[in-house]
């Protein structure tokens, strides 16, 4: 039975609540707590599903990130591999590998990567957007992604010998323009230097013999200066017998040093008594000095200007002392061993025409008469030559040289033959019709042998 009702209390008694009934039913409506979780979960909803979106569009964000470094790599690597020196042309070069890596279709919309060149560094950044898909709830509607990459460019050393023709059919107007286009050639190697340690250079100036210098250590000096009176021996030397004119090999004996090239006095060079004379001497033909290599610009330069044009082509010979000059054996020591990874070696073989052998010209074979090649016939000897200039551009091959040729203003066809089958690959073999073309030639090969000397 319940509480009587009191007046007061007469409404909730008709409601069936007694105040006892009331307080019990108040105080169990404080003290629930099934609702609250329900609010506290809707609560947390929202910063839980937002935080869902933000890490679906930062993996997006990231894997656009992830693209953009790898675009940027191909296209850092691509302008460092190439031979090409104008900034606009790499610019273009850079953004046709950087589209190729990172096509429009992609996720993101990339701006043009910002390109920064300097001697040894190819910097390159650039920036993407995409649309976000949740974090929008929130005012965020896209994220830009920033990538940049840094392709380092390792120098390396380079030695590389100019062996160029010094031979009468140069004359003066295409001795000019040997001299223009070699200069041409230096200046693209050395750019702003001028001198550089990781650069040696070597100039071989051959017509029928090689200078060699009078400071030469491996003559045969068996001859007697007073038969030469009042000449000296000016350092050109004659070819080596058997197959030693084919090879970079030092001297074993005595017997097997170089002689002194010294042309007798007789009716095709009559010098005796005639000191006078530019040519009636002992050593007429003889061209200016090899320059072994060197790091110095402008002992190259002076050695370019000297240069002069006479006498017939021996081109095996030329090209052989090229040869020793970048060799690491004697007689020229400066060149570094083949094995050494940090040099590139390199020819350049430029020659007007073609072998020549005379039984009016001595040479670094003496006179055709003389037999040292063992014919008196000047076709057959001729075909020796040839021989011997082939057999010289394997050997240097063979060695991991790298060989260029230029003809120039050659109309045989057995000299573009021959000089094409020397280059080590057929791109590297250019026949210059004309001086343009000359210069065209020393240029390309410039800027290809400046990329060797780039480690990538």
């Amino acid at each position: 039975m319940g509480m009587p009702c009191g007046r007061r209390s007469m409404r909730f008694c008709r409601l069936g609540l007694s105040p006892g009934r009331l307080w019990h039913a108040c105080r169990d409506f404080l003290t629930d707590r099934r609702g609250a979780v329900a609010i506290v979960f809707a609560l947390a909803l929202i910063p839980l599903c937002l935080a869902g979106g933000a890490a679906i569009d930062m993996g997006r964000a990231y894997l656009v990130k992830s693209r953009l470094g790898y675009a940027l790599d191909a296209a850092g690597l691509a302008v460092g591999a190439s031979s090409v020196t104008d900034e606009d042309e790499l610019q273009e070069l850079m953004e046709a590998f950087f589209e190729a890596n990172y096509p429009a279709h992609e996720l993101g919309v990339a701006a043009t990567p910002e390109m920064t060149l300097t001697d040894d560094e190819i910097e390159l950044e650039a920036t993407a957007t995409i649309d976000t898909t949740l974090m929008n709830v929130i005012g965020i509607d896209t994220l830009n992604v920033t990538a940049s990459t840094v392709i380092v460019r390792e120098t390396k050393g380079l030695e590389v010998v100019l062996v160029l023709d010094n031979t009468g059919s140069m004359g003066t107007t295409k001795m000019n323009s040997l001299k223009e286009a070699s200069r041409t050639f230096i200046n693209i190697l050395f750019g702003d230097s001028t001198e550089n340690e990781l650069l040696l250079v070597g100039i071989v100036p051959f017509a029928a013999a090689v200078n060699v210098g009078t400071g030469f250590p491996h003559l045969n000096n068996a001859f007697d200066e007073n038969d030469y009176d009042p000449f000296d021996w000016e350092g050109c030397v004659m070819a080596r017998a058997g197959n030693r004119d084919r090879t970079d090999a030092p001297p074993t004996s005595n017997n097997n040093r170089w002689q002194a090239f010294l042309w007798p006095d007789d009716r095709n060079n009559n010098w005796a008594g005639r000191n006078t004379s530019r040519w009636a001497t002992p050593n007429r033909y003889c061209p200016a000095e090899l320059l072994p290599l060197t790091s110095t610009k402008s002992t190259i330069d002076a050695k370019i200007n000297e240069m002069d044009s006479a006498g017939n082509t021996h081109i095996n010979t030329g090209l052989v002392w090229g040869w020793r000059v970048i060799s690491p054996t004697e007689p020229f020591t400066e060149g570094h061993a083949y094995d050494n990874d940090e040099f590139q070696k390199a020819i350049v073989l430029m020659t007007d025409g073609e072998n020549v052998m005379s039984s009016s010209v001595y040479s670094a074979y003496g006179y055709l008469s003389e037999r040292r090649l063992g014919t008196r016939n000047a076709g057959t000897a001729i075909r020796r030559l040839n021989n011997r200039t082939t057999a010289v551009c394997n050997n240097i091959k063979a060695e991991g040289i790298v060989i260029y040729t230029i003809t120039f203003q050659v109309s045989s066809n057995t000299v573009r033959n021959l000089m094409r089958g020397c280059a080590s690959e057929p791109d590297n073999y250019f026949d210059s019709p004309s001086a343009g073309e000359l210069q065209a030639a020393f240029r390309a090969i410039g800027q290809e042998l400046s990329n060797l000397r780039i480690g990538r």
